[in-house]
């Protein structure tokens, strides 16, 4: 029996940025019992696993209980080792792969622009999305994040409660050291969102931290510590539905960046190009670098 496995830096520019996830690949079918202790083994939030036998729909995703959906930092990994395979079909300029796993079925792409040693990896998502004015007070949400009013907030970007996936609070905040030293305050959780509904805040500022992006972003729950740069790939289709419903967003293709981190933290970039044509739909590209950190194989009885 040969496991072998590869670690990638997903959305990173550098070595040991972005966010690691494995991607597994067996020459004999694995139950899931073993894949969640490889998993496990791995010390990865969630690995992908290649089965070369069923070539319709090879990739799965684990997490340390079992088998769990495609988010984008999985998603791009998986996409990143189907085109190292040979999986994607060839265009002018770029390669496609359709990712399928159930019902899930998602187009990814590699382009030849010269963004890292393959190509910038995206993937592609049409969504529908809801959004709600009726927020907390910009007073109450600085004093849960431990900041200043004039810290929230500017120009047309207020806060906004936005659910394409799940429901998140968008906090827009004047600059990136701000986003950096918000510090949330826990028991203000379940007052600030006593009256509406949200599973995490995503604070916003304009510019970056490394100076490579357009917006620089933090994920703000009660789950993580209270200075805790957490990956925000999940919720960048909430972002994306919060620029469209911001005022004066022009009908049309827009392309932006986001970064989270700082240099004594895990740095992601993450590019967006997404298309409004008005109402509560968007269909967007979200891409990034995969790193290639590390390849080897587990000695398995």
């Amino acid at each position: 029996m040969t496991i072998s496995y590869r670690l990638y830096d997903v959305f990173a520019d550098e070595p040991f940025a972005g966010t690691p996830i494995a991607v597994v690949m067996a020459d004999v079918l694995l139950d899931d019992a073993v894949k969640t202790r490889i998993t496990a083994e791995l010390g990865c939030s969630e690995t992908v696993f290649v089965d070369p036998s069923n070539p319709a729909s090879p990739f799965a995703v684990y997490n340390g209980q079992g088998k769990t959906s495609f988010g984008a930092h999985t998603t791009l990994a998986a996409a990143a080792r189907a085109f190292e395979l040979g999986y994607g079909k060839q265009a002018e300029g770029y390669s496609e792969y359709l990712l399928q796993d159930g019902g899930l079925s998602v187009n990814t792409f590699q382009d030849a622009s010269g963004h890292g040693a393959g190509g910038l990896t995206l993937f592609a998502r049409h969504f529908d999305f809801t959004t709600d004015r009726f927020v907390p007070e910009l007073s109450d949400i600085a004093r849960a994040l431990n900041t200043e009013v004039k810290h929230l907030a500017y120009s047309r970007y207020k806060p906004r409660l936005v659910a394409v996936d799940t429901p998140v609070l968008v906090v827009p905040m004047t600059r990136p050291d701000h986003v950096v030293a918000a510090r949330l305050d826990t028991g203000q959780w379940a007052p600030l969102l006593s009256e509406i509904y949200a599973t995490a805040i995503l604070l916003v500022a304009p510019g970056s931290v490394g100076g490579r992006a357009h917006f620089h972003g933090r994920l703000v729950t009660p789950h993580y510590e209270a200075a805790a740069c957490p990956p925000i790939g999940s919720v960048i289709p909430e972002f994306i539905a919060y620029l469209c419903c911001c005022e004066g967003t022009a009908i049309g293709t827009h392309t932006t960046s986001i970064d989270r981190g700082h240099p004594a933290a895990r740095q992601s970039l993450i590019h967006i190009e997404f298309d409004y044509r008005g109402g509560q739909q968007a269909k967007c590209r979200i891409g990034g670098n995969v790193v290639l950190m590390a390849e080897g194989q587990f000695v398995y009885p």
